[in-house]
């Protein structure tokens, strides 16, 4: 369900792509598990009644959760005869759950022109805690990723001017701050097959020091594709971008924060 964005992983998945829709999910690698419900029972089968109720009958998901410790919650692709019906994500912070949701919403609305954001669908909560959100499924096919510097800095620009009227800014944000994505790297950032740019995951939407969208764009692009790194950039974004990293990795970085976060200590603060 999670697009790769590295040649080689792309190569995999596209090749077991062909595969599954050839000969089945047994050409699948990995290990074969029983399955247990993401949520107690009772909680679970109200949130697949209350998406059964917006999206029909679906027969079968597919469940992710994101490895980083600072990420807590989980996806699920909804299935009705091998077809994405819905996406759903649970949060069990039902407010972040809420305002995201308004957030997609506002920006969907917008009619943005350099990208596009699946369709929302609906949000509500869950008995004794968390909240879920219900969007249209991405396509059935293997997606892209934005390579060029250009088009991300086309879709950064255009998305802080369309979330600075759906995010709300409080006292305690500084002035210049400029509404952000929050986490605008390549996979989050998707090509078609109709080459349209679709953007994901708005949970970390907000405020953020200025060109702190592009610059973890390109940081994570030079992680990802070996694009050469920003050499330069604000000393209050360079500090901003390492408290992010290392608050998603919760003191585990692996390869690529490590990566990211050598490049920062190097770059040249303006």
């Amino acid at each position: 369900m999670h697009s790769p964005c590295r040649p080689l992983k792309v190569l995999a998945q596209r090749v077991l792509y062909l595969g599954v829709r050839a000969f089945g999910s047994r050409v699948l690698p990995g290990e074969r598990d029983s399955w247990e419900d993401p949520l107690p029972q009772d909680q679970w089968q109200q949130v697949l009644a209350e998406l059964r109720s917006h999206t029909g009958s679906f027969d079968s998901l597919v469940l992710y959760r994101r490895p980083q410790r600072g990420r807590t919650g989980f996806a699920a692709l909804l299935l009705r005869e091998g077809a994405g019906v819905g996406f759903a994500r649970f949060h069990p912070d039902a407010g972040r759950i809420e305002r995201e949701f308004r957030i997609v919403s506002g920006i969907h609305a917008a009619r943005p022109q350099s990208f596009d954001v699946a369709r929302p669908i609906a949000s509500g909560r869950v008995d004794e805690g968390g909240a879920w959100l219900l969007s249209e499924s991405l396509p059935n096919y293997p997606l892209g990723a934005v390579r060029d510097a250009g088009q991300r800095d086309r879709v950064a620009d255009e998305l802080a001017d369309l979330l600075a009227a759906v995010v709300d800014r409080d006292d305690a944000t500084p002035a210049h701050w400029r509404a952000a994505h929050g986490d605008l790297s390549p996979w989050n950032l998707r090509t078609l097959l109709s080459g349209a740019v679709r953007v994901i995951d708005w949970e970390d939407a907000g405020f953020a020091p200025p060109r702190a969208d592009r610059i973890y764009g390109a940081l994570t692009a030079a992680t990802t594709f070996g694009a050469p790194p920003p050499s330069s950039a604000p000393g209050e974004t360079i500090d901003w971008l390492q408290q992010l990293i290392v608050a998603r990795g919760r003191g585990t970085a692996d390869a690529a924060d490590r990566a990211m976060l050598d490049a920062l200590a190097v770059m040249t603060r303006e």
